[in-house]
């Protein structure tokens, strides 16, 4: 059974390096209602996101940022428990997370961003050729056409 949380980094994510890795310990407090006490209560949870290529460390670097609000999911938990500032305090671990959801704030024109960093990261380098030159005329420029490869032999 998978678990998703959405939540906002109230810290930047703390970075290091994994081997040929680079980690992002990312922490988010979930907020409930206890059924029991009737008191609104925190459930902590934590998370590691790993990246191999520059370009993920760097789209994890300005995405994973104080303010952003995240979206992480994992197939596994773990309980943890630590020496907190007022005492043993528990969090849930999130093994194997995985970045979905990303919203840093900073842009509006791309404020939703998918956790797929490499394919982002390529699609932009493709484009920015084509932004970074100055249009001599007043007219658009023409849409190239998509090259969808379907095969045409599906029964239904």
């Amino acid at each position: 059974m998978s678990t998703t949380i959405t939540g906002k980094l109230n810290k930047a994510a703390t970075q290091f390096q994994a081997g040929d890795s680079t980690g992002f310990g990312v922490r988010l407090g979930v907020k409930y209602r206890d059924p029991k006490t009737k008191q609104d209560d925190w459930c902590n949870y934590s998370a590691v996101i790993f990246a191999k290529t520059p370009n993920q460390v760097q789209f994890y670097q300005q995405a994973l940022v104080e303010g952003s609000v995240i979206e992480v999911s994992a197939d596994q938990l773990s309980i943890e428990s630590y020496e907190g500032q007022s005492g043993v305090s528990l969090s849930i671990n999130m093994l194997n997370a995985k970045l979905g959801y990303v919203h840093t704030g900073q842009q509006a024109g791309q404020s939703q961003q998918q956790a797929q960093p490499q394919q982002r990261q390529q699609s932009q380098q493709q484009a920015a050729p084509q932004q970074r030159q100055p249009q001599q005329q007043s007219q658009p420029a023409p849409m190239a056409e998509p090259n969808f490869d379907f095969d045409d032999n599906i029964p239904f």
